[in-house]
């Protein structure tokens, strides 16, 4: 008679504990891969534009497609409740698209990145696998950005970020006002440098290609140290924030940086009902501000931009308001007129209230929604650029983490596979 060993059954001698802290390894490398594809891969796209072959628009499009189809994939194999989601959120988009005299895919994607990115997060077993995705992140933006920022000559061969926003389609091979510039339009800053002038007037974009994302990624760096207490090596992710908010020169990113300080002290008492408020007390405030102002145009700087967004929030109309206007003007530099143009102020509100009042594991998740709400107010006043994908994916993978973040003397994790982590 011969004896089967453990090692004669494969891997069948394993207990479920441990198959399924293997199963939850192997998920967490594919999440990792999707949110770090959901960065890189306009890069990636520049450089194989540069160096092989001209992209279109079309491209670009597959492969955010390819994306966000890769992360749908990881929610249905964790978390079934996606599908109810998902068929109250088409039915929804289906019936205000179907006013419209054109099919708009963009305002589908805009709303289904984050469902689907918050969803992933909120499947993490630890905040610390948070963590580690955070930090990867901002290795590898700062370690780009750096480079882009000393060896500028060498990343501009390699990488022309004009040519490529002009093959996409975003840009007009004239739209370039500094003279043989391969970078974004944005990316030179005309009357100098507002943070450390010595270092000329190059504004840093690493794999976001554009200083705005870059700047916009600096200060959620400064979200998360904020929110995780905890964190291991938490002041460098300080000094991360502080470097890619400097790189770019983002002087927005750093006033986001100075609000979110005083988000952080007054998450801890203040309830949710305030913070799901602030983005409404912001329009009407926006409103407020456009009515006293006797400015006509607008100029780059602060103020200047507030009065381009109260303007454009002024150009909604009560069929905008819904959701179902048939012709919608550019209003991308102001996101809540944005978000009601696409959406309608019933999805709006609803996505937004579904998040803000999501089941919660501590109450240190309220700190995150109020910083959370501090940061998406401020940059849907001056842009859509929240939207992104390229930024929006690992906010929201870090906003699920947060709201099922539980106390250590309360979690229940396999001692094998802490230790395996």
């Amino acid at each position: 008679m011969s004896y089967s060993t453990p090692y004669d059954l494969g891997q069948s001698w394993r207990t479920p504990q441990a198959q399924g802290a293997a199963q939850y390894r192997l998920w967490l490398r594919c999440v990792y891969a999707v949110v770090l594809g959901t960065l890189l891969f306009n890069f990636a796209l520049a450089f194989v534009n540069t160096n092989a072959f001209r992209i279109s628009e079309s491209l670009v499009i597959v492969s955010e497609m390819a994306l966000l189809s890769a992360a749908l994939f990881l929610v249905f194999s964790r978390n079934s409740v996606l599908l109810l989601l998902l068929l109250l959120y088409f039915s929804y988009m289906g019936l205000i698209l179907a006013l419209r005299p054109e099919l708009d895919l963009k305002a589908i994607r805009d709303f289904l990145i984050p469902i689907v990115f918050y969803l992933i997060g909120r499947n993490f077993r630890r905040i610390e696998d948070a963590d580690k995705l955070v930090w990867i992140c901002t290795i590898v933006v700062l370690a780009v950005g750096f480079f882009e920022f000393i060896f500028l000559d060498i990343y501009t061969r390699i990488v022309s970020i004009f040519d490529y926003y002009v093959a996409r389609g975003t840009l007009t091979a004239d739209s370039n006002f500094v003279e043989g510039s391969n970078l974004f339009v944005s990316s030179t800053r005309i009357g100098g440098r507002n943070f450390l002038a010595f270092l000329g007037n190059v504004r840093a974009s690493s794999v976001f290609l554009e200083p705005v994302t870059m700047g916009n990624f600096g200060a959620f760096l400064c979200l998360w140290a904020l929110f995780r207490s905890g964190m291991r090596h938490r002041m460098l992710m300080f000094a991360a924030a502080f470097a890619a908010v400097v790189l770019p020169d983002a002087r927005f990113g750093m006033l986001v940086c100075f609000a979110l300080v005083a988000a952080a002290m007054l998450g801890h008492f203040l309830p949710r009902i305030s913070w799901w408020a602030l983005p409404v007390l912001v329009v009407f405030a926006l409103a407020l501000y456009g009515g006293w102002s006797t400015a006509i145009g607008w100029t780059d700087d602060l103020g200047g931009r507030l009065v381009h967004a109260s303007q454009l929030l002024q150009q909604v109309t009560p069929e905008m308001l819904f959701g179902v206007a048939r012709n919608i003007p550019f209003l991308a530099d102001n996101g809540f007129a944005y978000s009601l143009g696409q959406i309608g102020a019933v999805g709006l509100i609803a996505l937004w209230t579904a998040y803000m009042f999501a089941p919660i594991e501590d109450r240190r998740a309220i700190q995150f929604k109020a910083l959370a709400a501090t940061y998406i107010a401020l940059l849907m006043t001056i842009s859509n650029s929240f939207y992104s994908i390229k930024l929006a994916a690992l906010f929201w993978v870090a906003a699920g983490a947060a709201d099922v973040m539980r106390r250590k003397d309360r979690q229940s994790i396999d001692p094998d596979f802490v230790r395996r982590v």
